[in-house]
């Protein structure tokens, strides 16, 4: 306990210091125990399991919940998984709540509040007697007894489907503000892209929902990003997080389809949500397609538009307890894309990169490759989360073991500062498979931290189907 104290104690006086302007204390070793397939209990055997989401507990650390896709023949639909001893043994809680129980879901994230409740957000997919899907709904569950169960569920928007107007939310992301000093304390944010198509031309838009009753009634959808007409431009990954002092930030990708280039954007909001700034760039015109397929064991993965390993350029970002903001995602500043004519053409050499802002988003550092690989091989679905002392903790899939390129494992790095990193930490102890075809492994991954430990979830094949994998890391003291 002592050392315990002693480390806390010299980080902290190191998050003062850079606060303050000074020298940031150098990144913090790491460890990581052993493997646990999260996916034993599957639906079926054929059950792909993917987009994986993760979060603490901010009363109890040891209580983590995660969920993902199970995509079973009928339909596929989104699962969650609990722990009370931090990470050590997890159970499966089931499959979330549904309007009906023939509808499907997807695109799964993960949040808790400051009283220790989960909130759940995914896109339910309504489907009718013969299986197709009438509309897509974006809605929320909530679990008050630490994710063994959620049993009930909000809507918080609808979707429409009519000859004439079809409007659809895609890819959402949920974040509850839970900093004590803050007076929207306990807000919570839903951020989607929204599809709004009729009989000639489609728009695209993210928008925000709050609730102020702990999901039990959510406003109406708010645009916080311009309107792009014409699927010329896309709009894809609305994130929210919190600062200390209140304001809510939602970043995205705003894209040119096909071909990139790529910026990172961001809204804010200063009063809990009621009214959102003008977009402004955390990164502009970035070397990326914004989506892309990167190399897997097919060996016409360039040329076969129905293969590789489909990924994106979409944000993950974190904010720290002195209101520094830190925004991470992929593109390709040593590498390459082919314009092959899809909305998902060939690229090679994908690199993590992160940028940082220390004045409310008003400025960022020019942005940083995290990895420390010197081969030119892909590193994809980054995912990032700060520790109360301030600390940055970073993860995603890297082929550097692989010299052909071909096959993935998770890797790990932190830092104070943005710019001096932890040499890079190996957290998979065997390489996933990439497979042939399309590699089934979804279009994201998750990360939580506590105070003192790490938690990684990510989508590997082990054999012909991916399944969910956590490890938990801990500080070497």
């Amino acid at each position: 306990m002592r050392n315990r104290l002693r480390f806390l104690s010299i980080i902290l006086l190191g998050v003062l210091t850079v606060s303050a302007g000074g020298t940031a204390p150098a990144p913090v070793p790491v460890t990581f125990g052993p493997n646990i397939d999260l996916s034993v209990a599957k639906r079926s055997n054929a059950t792909i399991q993917r987009e994986t989401t993760i979060a603490v507990n901010p009363l109890d650390p040891n209580n983590i919940v995660e969920g993902n896709i199970d995509r079973a023949p009928n339909p596929e639909t989104n699962t969650f998984s609990f722990t009370a001893d931090g990470g050590q043994t997890w159970t499966l809680g089931g499959s979330v709540p549904l309007e009906n129980s023939t509808d499907g879901a997807v695109d799964p994230a993960l949040a808790a509040d400051a009283d220790g409740n989960f909130y759940y957000s995914y896109l339910e997919d309504l489907t009718s007697t013969t299986g197709a899907v009438t509309r897509t709904d974006l809605v929320v569950a909530k679990s008050t007894d630490g994710g063994k169960t959620f049993p009930t569920l909000s809507v918080v928007h609808q979707g429409v489907s009519t000859p004439t107007l079809v409007s659809s939310p895609d890819k959402d992301y949920i974040a509850v503000d839970t900093w004590s000093g803050s007076p929207f304390k306990g807000t919570i944010y839903l951020g989607w892209t929204e599809f709004t198509c009729g009989a000639t031309s489609c728009d695209v838009q993210i928008q925000v929902a709050v609730s102020r009753d702990k999901g039990q009634t959510w406003s109406k959808p708010m645009g916080v990003s311009n309107l792009a007409p014409g699927l010329t431009e896309g709009l894809f990954g609305a994130l929210p997080v919190t600062a200390p002092d209140g304001t809510v930030y939602v970043f995205y990708a705003d894209l040119l389809l096909n071909t990139g280039p790529t910026s990172i954007r961001f809204s804010k909001s200063t009063d809990g949500g009621m009214t959102w700034s003008v977009p402004a760039s955390v990164a502009s015109s970035l070397p990326s397609p914004g989506f892309f397929r990167l190399k897997n064991d097919d060996p016409k993965w360039d040329t076969n538009l129905s293969a590789g390993i489909f990924s994106n350029s979409l944000p993950t970002a974190a904010i720290a307890p002195d209101g520094g903001i830190f925004v991470a995602w992929v593109d390709f500043p040593n590498g390459s894309c082919t314009n092959d004519g899809s909305g998902n053409p060939p690229c090679t050499n994908a690199d993590v990169r992160l940028s940082v802002s220390r004045n409310a988003g008003k400025s960022w550092t020019r942005p940083v490759k995290i990895g420390d690989e010197t081969n030119a091989t892909d590193q994809f679905f980054p995912w990032i989360a700060t520790h109360p002392n301030g600390l940055l903790s970073l993860a995603w899939n890297d082929k550097r073991l692989d010299p052909n390129n071909i096959n993935y494992d998770e890797f790990y790095t932190n830092t104070f500062d943005g710019a001096t990193f932890l040499p890079n930490v190996r957290v998979t102890t065997t390489t996933a498979l990439s497979g042939n075809g399309e590699t089934p492994i979804g279009d994201y991954n998750g990360l939580a931290v506590s105070a003192d430990a790490i938690f990684p979830v990510w989508s590997q094949m082990t054999s012909t189907t991916p399944d969910v994998f956590t490890a938990v890391g801990h500080f070497v003291k």
